[in-house]
């Protein structure tokens, strides 16, 4: 109060900001991510196993959100206790930030850049028949969970492969190049033993 009136309205204004950013992101975090792995675990998983292709699925938005709440809590977990990659470091900014320096742009830049394709969207260029474009629609996603599977199963092997070449180049070629077994012995003196004495 003694600095002033515009003091306090500076205050105000940073303090509503800060409230409508972090509503922004708790909304982002507790709604819209968790609805969306929800249905996306719907049409990966259970509608391509349980309904037939001449019917249409239904899907339950409330149902999807919980499902959708466990499985960004599984995610979260997996990747805090995992290896650094670009996730694990935007998670421990934002945390590092916290509220009162929430940046919202890096949030929503680092978060929401990987899209996911839509069939649709490639059906509309292409001309095909109504039954070949459910078809599609309806596989599409178990399709792309198999591609990026096989995918990173096929450059972890990959790496698997260079590991075991490099240590089969290096065991193949430094052989008598380092000391194998070699153990210095402490407290026996290196003394060498006098020579005998020569009959004369």
């Amino acid at each position: 109060m003694p600095q002033g009136r515009t003091v306090i309205m500076h205050k105000v204004q940073e303090w509503t900001l800060m409230i409508l950013k972090t509503l922004v992101v708790a909304l982002l975090v507790a709604g819209v991510i968790p609805l969306l792995l929800g249905l996306l675990f719907e049409l990966v998983i259970v509608a391509p196993l349980r309904v037939p292709l001449d019917q249409t699925p239904l899907f339950y938005p409330w149902q999807d959100w919980a499902l959708g709440v466990l499985h960004a809590k599984i995610i979260a977990a997996i990747t805090l206790m995992g290896p650094q990659w670009w996730l694990k470091t935007v998670i421990e900014q934002v945390y590092a930030n916290g509220i009162r320096n929430i940046d919202l742009q890096f949030i929503i830049r680092k978060t929401g850049s990987s899209g996911h394709l839509s069939a649709a969207a490639v059906l509309c260029v292409c001309r095909v028949t109504p039954e070949m474009e459910i078809l599609m629609q309806r596989r599409i996603y178990p399709f792309l969970l198999m591609v990026v599977s096989l995918i990173g199963i096929l450059s972890f092997q990959i790496r698997q492969f260079k590991r075991l070449y490099e240590h089969i180049k290096n065991d193949k070629y430094l052989v008598g190049q380092r000391l194998v077994n070699y153990e210095r012995k402490a407290g026996r003196a290196t003394s060498v033993p006098p020579p005998n004495p020569v009959a004369e």
